[in-house]
């Protein structure tokens, strides 16, 4: 017989087992009688004659069982037999299958769901060929050397010239492009009333070809697109853009989009998946870097010197706005790391040589090209959240070990209760290897169920974290979808959980059943060495709860210690509106107007007593600065800087400390003059009355007229930094710099109501003007806590989670230990224990376990709190009115926990203990 038949042979065995089996019995049953009618034929009676068939023919279930494995795989059998098993059993215990579901499917799901997130920041790989052989570059300035944004150490962007040196040098080695962030742009179709808001990225004609991307319909962008000598109004737009804004019709390619009150031409689709370098911002669509000017482009840009804002920046060294991204094969990286940091000192000199100001020329001189791998892309939230994402995988990973502790407990329960079963089955020639295989197929069969519910939740709770973390409730970026990456995940996690949860009870059922005798009692099965191992589980489980729940209570009071930071204003009935004059289509010298029938329209609406109009809002992730002289302090100072209307302190709640308030007088003619807050008086003023005295960005022309308090502008992260507020006429000066982003208004009643006022009365007043939205402040600063908010409530969730998981293994053990000891508590209790002693009996064992569990858990927390560091605000790592917070409460959940035991072992009657078995 070929291979191939015998193979087919145990595959068709295989699925017709029961008949194959009926016909061996038949078989089996016809050779039996048989060999009976010979015995009677030689004088045996009938009940000889069989019993001597069966001698002479040997054992009948093990020539069943030899004839079963020769036909088909013995394995796949016994697999089959397992799970028939497994499943019978589940479905006649079907509250302890819910339990054990249900609980993996916590953990699994918390982990599934925490990983999809980390995944997603920290380790995806763009969707582009080979994306290991990628780069990108940054200037690493000496420690302390501040950046023209008030950063030290670390520049991201480059100006165009340096960007087209560096190209040249690069040569044929590899490829280089240029890119901006993706920013927000505004776009409508011909014939569309209301314009839309779309992501868009400005990027260099090599950009597509570096990434090694090929268009899904036209064609993309190519190096004659982006001269600077010509302008092409052409972009490509994504598949996904293609597909809900234009139908995904090849009729797209030719249409023509206004973007940003420009006319540009789309040439070609880009392949479905590709987003761009930003993971967690997709482009919409892609324009040339030439563009700039044309779309007033004004985002991600720093600058030195007297750089012109409103000139093309691809004519400008002075102005640094690009990131910069090489593909180099892995023969070239050892000759690019040489010879583009060589290059790039040329274009160093070259803008050192523009820069007047020493301190600032100095500075751009010592920086030094750096190159990092490029394989995950650019993310904004993987600085701010990767600390966040390894505690809390850190944390669900607990959470999942003490769920397979109280899975293995319940099974080490279970595997006592079917010690004599396992007994007879060792007496009858069953193998240990077998037996073991059986019940980690039930802890398989549990671990798959549980792993497909926890796959399914992660899921979901996945997508509520992402838009979170996003702040949004619109599209979700597709780095944020589960992928088969998430799946390998969910089931190797289920698999390893299967192991772990089931290994042990399995050894020791088996290990019980050898010893168990049948007619024996089935409580004295497992013995005191399966009570240790229950009991050292609850003592791992309250240890490891102890952990999560102290690093819960650390990041708990983080937040509540940011919530409780003076924000330096008063956010109590403030309500903010969000726009963009730029995109909207003002003109420099449209400012002033704009800020006064912004103002008009806002005290038009009742219960409004105040508003004022700003370049940058608060906590609005906004910020402008650059380098200033003071009269007496120095030169090429940084300072960061806004431009306000009058009434604008009044309007924030943000106290004036010394001298006035800007006036309807300080206009684009009148004297120049400006306010400085606390923290410029003491870092320049020491000692002196800054009021009336000379400041200015080159000539000392500016007259400080006010100082107010500090106040936190840009984040409740950061401490105040040094402010100078001008009069809004005498700050434009560019559009880029005069640009109107933020109005405040102060209101006397209902917010909510107020806000919906305003919103009608500014399209009423300015109809053309895009804006975000109308907000309280108060969520403003809820979003600017979205961090710690987020992973303080994840924390307590699993904090909580472990500490029931907790309490329920404790409560378990003890509950089998009091059901275990129920004749012993009858004698104790016979022979005249009271119940007090009995409970107290209980009570003991839960408080042996429960310090061991604190001990432990408190050990292993100050071996892993500095870990949280980073992440704590107002809180020392092992605080010790932390320690003594969990402690007690560990205490209280424990004796909780161990009442219910205790008290039914008190309640034991002596006589119906003495009788049971």
């Amino acid at each position: 017989m070929t291979r191939l038949r015998v193979l087919l042979f145990r595959l068709r065995a295989l699925v017709h087992a029961r008949q194959l089996d009926r016909e061996m019995h038949d078989e089996l049953a016809s050779h039996l009688a048989e060999a009976a009618d010979e015995y009677v034929r030689q004088g045996l009676s009938p009940d000889e004659a069989r019993l001597a068939a069966l001698r002479s023919f040997g054992g009948v279930i093990q020539t069943v069982e030899v004839h079963r494995d020769m036909r088909t795989f013995a394995w796949l059998d016994d697999l089959r037999q397992d799970l028939r098993y497994t499943a019978r059993a589940l479905v006649k215990n079907p509250a302890f299958a819910l339990v054990a579901i249900g609980t993996l499917a916590l953990g699994i799901g918390a982990n599934t769901a925490i990983f999809t997130l980390l995944d997603a920041v920290m380790f995806k790989p763009l969707p582009v060929p080979a994306p290991g052989e990628l780069f990108t570059f940054y200037e690493s300035g000496p420690e302390g050397t501040a950046d023209p944004t008030g950063g030290t150490g670390r520049f991201l962007r480059f100006s165009y010239p340096r960007f087209e040196r560096l190209q040249e040098a690069l040569g044929t080695r590899g490829s280089l492009a240029a890119v901006t962030r993706s920013s927000r742009f505004v776009f409508r179709r011909p014939g569309d009333a209301q314009p839309q808001f779309l992501q868009a990225q400005l990027v260099s004609g090599g950009y597509f070809g570096t990434l090694g991307v090929s268009a899904a319909q036209g064609r993309l962008l190519t190096p004659d697109d982006v001269r600077v000598d010509r302008v092409s109004p052409v972009t490509v737009i994504s598949d996904s853009f293609w597909k809900r804004k234009l139908d995904g019709t090849d009729a797209a390619i030719g249409q023509t989009l206004v973007i940003n009150g420009v006319d540009v031409t789309i040439v070609g689709v880009a392949p479905p998946g590709f987003f761009g370098m930003w993971s967690d911002s997709e482009a919409d669509l892609w324009l040339p870097l030439t563009l700039q000017a044309a779309l007033h482009y004004n985002n991600n840009t720093s600058s030195y010197g007297r750089a012109d804002g409103d000139a093309p920046w691809h004519g400008q060294d002075l102005v640094s706005w690009l990131n910069l991204v090489a593909r180099v094969p892995a023969a070239e990286r050892t000759a690019v790391a040489a010879l583009l940091p060589a290059a790039n000192r040329l274009g160093i000199a070259d803008l050192a040589s523009q820069i007047e100001n020493p301190k600032e020329r100095h500075s751009i001189e010592a920086h030094t090209l750096m190159m990092e791998p490029f394989a995950h892309g650019f993310s904004g939230l993987r600085s701010r959240y990767a600390d966040a994402l390894f505690a809390l995988t850190a944390m669900v990973a607990l959470v999942l070990v003490v769920t397979c502790a109280n899975i293995a407990n319940l099974l080490l329960a279970r595997g006592a209760a079917h010690a004599r079963e396992i007994g007879i089955r060792v007496s009858l020639g069953a193998s240990a290897s077998r037996l073991v295989r059986q019940c980690l197929t039930e802890s398989l069969t549990l671990a798959v169920l549980g792993g497909t519910a926890g796959l399914l939740l992660g899921n979901w709770a996945s997508t509520l974290l992402a838009r979170q973390v996003l702040g949004t409730s619109g599209r979700l970026p597709s780095v944020f979808s589960p992928d088969a990456r998430v799946l390998a995940f969910a089931a190797s996690l289920s698999l390893v959980t299967a192991i772990v949860f089931g290994l042990v009870p399995a050894l020791r059922a088996v290990s019980a059943g050898r010893t168990a005798v049948p007619g024996a009692n089935q409580r004295q099965a497992i013995g005191q060495a399966g009570m240790r191992s229950m009991r050292s589980l609850v003592a791992a489980q309250l240890a490891l709860s102890l952990v999560v729940v102290f690093a819960a209570m650390l990041l708990g009071r983080t937040l509540m210690n940011f919530m409780r930071i003076d924000p330096g204003f008063t956010a109590d009935r403030l309500v903010t509106v969000s726009f963009d004059s730029i995109v909207s289509g003002y003109k420099a010298d449209d400012m002033p107007g704009l800020s006064r029938r912004l103002i008009e329209a806002a005290r038009s609406v009742p219960g409004v007593t105040s508003a004022s109009v700003s370049r940058c809002g608060l906590i609005a992730g906004c910020s402008s600065s650059g380098s200033f002289r003071i009269d007496g302090a120095g030169t090429g100072l940084p300072l960061y800087r806004n431009g306000i209307s009058p009434g604008y302190f009044a309007t924030a709640g943000i106290p004036l400390v010394a001298g006035r308030e800007f006036t309807d007088r300080d206009t684009a003619h009148g004297a120049r003059v400006a306010i400085v807050n606390e923290s410029i008086v003491r870092r320049y003023f020491p000692g002196r009355n800054p009021i009336g005295q000379r400041m200015g960005s080159g000539q000392l022309d500016t007259e400080i007229v006010g100082v107010v308090r500090d106040a936190h502008t840009q984040s409740l992260h950061e401490p105040p930094v040094p402010m100078v507020y001008f009069p809004i006429e005498q700050s434009i000066g560019s559009l880029q710099s005069g640009a109107l982003t933020n109005m405040d208004v102060r209101v006397g009643g209902d917010v909510s109501s107020a806000a919906t006022a305003l919103r009608e009365a500014i399209r009423r007043a300015e109809p053309d003007l895009l804006f975000d939205g109308v907000s309280p402040m108060s969520q403003r600063l809820a979003r600017d806590l979205n961090r710690e908010r987020i992973v303080a409530y994840l924390a307590f969730s699993f904090g909580g989670l472990t500490l029931l998981l907790a309490a329920l293994g404790l409560y378990g053990v003890l509950s089998y230990g009091v059901a275990r000891r129920t004749q012993e508590i009858g004698v104790r209790m016979a022979l005249g224990a009271r119940r007090a002693e009995v409970m107290g009996l209980v009570l003991g064992q839960s408080a042996r376990l429960t310090i061991a569990g604190i001990v432990l858990g408190l050990i292993g927390t100050a071996a892993g709190a500095r870990y949280l560091a980073g992440m704590l605000f107002g809180v020392t790592p092992l605080d010790p009115w932390t320690f003594v917070a969990v402690a007690l409460t560990f205490a209280v959940v424990a004796t909780v926990a161990s009442y219910v035991p205790a008290r039914r072992a008190a309640s034991v009657d002596p006589l119906v203990a003495l009788r049971c078995e």
